[in-house]
This record gives C-alpha cells, sequence and structure tokens, in this order.
C-alpha cells in the first residue's frame, strides 16, 4: 500500500513540474529533465547503435523544452516524452538514408497469440553484460518494445500509443523479442563455454 502511496505521490508531483514548467519555471524543467534524460538515453541507445544517441538524446530534450507548452495532457508527459524520443530516433533514421533500418522500425509483424514468461529475472552482473549484447543484435522494432516494459515499466497499451502498433501488434513484437533474445543469449553462453 505505501508503494501505492508513493507512485500516486511522484505522479503528481511530476504533473506539478510539468505545469511549473508551461508556466516557465527553469527549475520545474530541471527536476523532469534529472529524471528523465538517463532513461530517455537508455531508450534512445537501444534504438540507434553508437555514439549518436547521446546527441539525439540531447535533441529530444531540447524538443521537450521548446514544446512542453502544447502537452495539453500534463499527467501523459512520461508517454509524450517517449513518443518525442522515438520520433527523433525515426528522424535520424530518415536523414541518415538508414531506410531498412527504418523499414525494420516501422515494420509490422504479423500478430500471434500467447506469451512468454520473463526470460530473465535474476541479477547477475556477467548475464546483463551478455544481456546487453545480445539485445544490440536484435532489430530495433523488438529492442524497443523490450526496453519500454522491461526497462521503463510499461503495459502494453502504452507501448502501444508510443509505436503506433495495436496491442496485438505489441505482443506479437513481445514475444518474438524474448524468444530471439533467449536463443542469443544461449547462443552466447555455449560459445562463451567452448573458450573455457
Amino acid at each position: 500500500m505505501e508503494a501505492d502511496h508513493n507512485q500516486g505521490g511522484n505522479e503528481i508531483q511530476e504533473e506539478f513540474w510539468v505545469l511549473r514548467c508551461q508556466a516557465g519555471d527553469e527549475t520545474a524543467f530541471r527536476q523532469l529533465y534529472f529524471r528523465y534524460k538517463p532513461r530517455t538515453f537508455a531508450f534512445l541507445k537501444g534504438l540507434v547503435k553508437g555514439v549518436e544517441a547521446e546527441d539525439l538524446n540531447q535533441e529530444v530534450w531540447l524538443t521537450v523544452y521548446r514544446r512542453i507548452t502544447s502537452l495539453t495532457n500534463t499527467n501523459g508527459f512520461r508517454m509524450w516524452l517517449f513518443q518525442v524520443a522515438r520520433n527523433r530516433a525515426l528522424d535520424y533514421f530518415r536523414q541518415n538514408k538508414k531506410l531498412l533500418e527504418l523499414q525494420e522500425a516501422t515494420q509490422v509483424a504479423p500478430e500471434e497469440r500467447g506469451e512468454e514468461q520473463p526470460f530473465y529475472d535474476g541479477e547477475d552482473e556477467e548475464l546483463k553484460i551478455r544481456l546487453r549484447a545480445c539485445l544490440e543484435k536484435l532489430p530495433q522494432r523488438h529492442r524497443e518494445v523490450l526496453i519500454l516494459s522491461f526497462l521503463e515499466g510499461m503495459d502494453y497499451e502504452e507501448i502501444g500509443l508510443i509505436t503506433g502498433c495495436s496491442i496485438g501488434t505489441v505482443k506479437s513484437r513481445m514475444h518474438h523479442a524474448k524468444m530471439k533474445l533467449k536463443y542469443l543469449i544461449n547462443i552466447k553462453i555455449g560459445d562463451d563455454d567452448k573458450d573455457e
């Protein structure tokens, strides 16, 4: 019950910061920036390979600074923020003529039924490093749903709103992402065993 109370308090505080930002309060903007900048960076780093993620993250926050007054649903800040980040990543693909990556990122996968259990619940640091390496090998549309779900704790409906996909498509992408990631982790572990 205590966690629910704190979560509600955080949401109210965040909405207050958004309202203050819209009124031009720089301190409130800094609060949002320091709370979410690492999270938008992690999201972009999962979508855009290389050092470009940091530059894109700065561009995202410039966009947020300039456009936060246009946000009408102040309690929807987090979803709006990740939509801005995703759109900036897609703009990056377009500007750099990475059409194949762009098509892969926006392609709708066939819907499938059924869900697998989460592929990883532990805290093993070595496995986290392997997980990051394997995650980078996934198609962008799969990295995206995993990051939004596992790092940001978003549900399928929220992910669908950010990505512009139906809930069925989000479920399908999640299923495929988990299966491919599980496969890649098993291969990586097998390769490491051979090295020993």
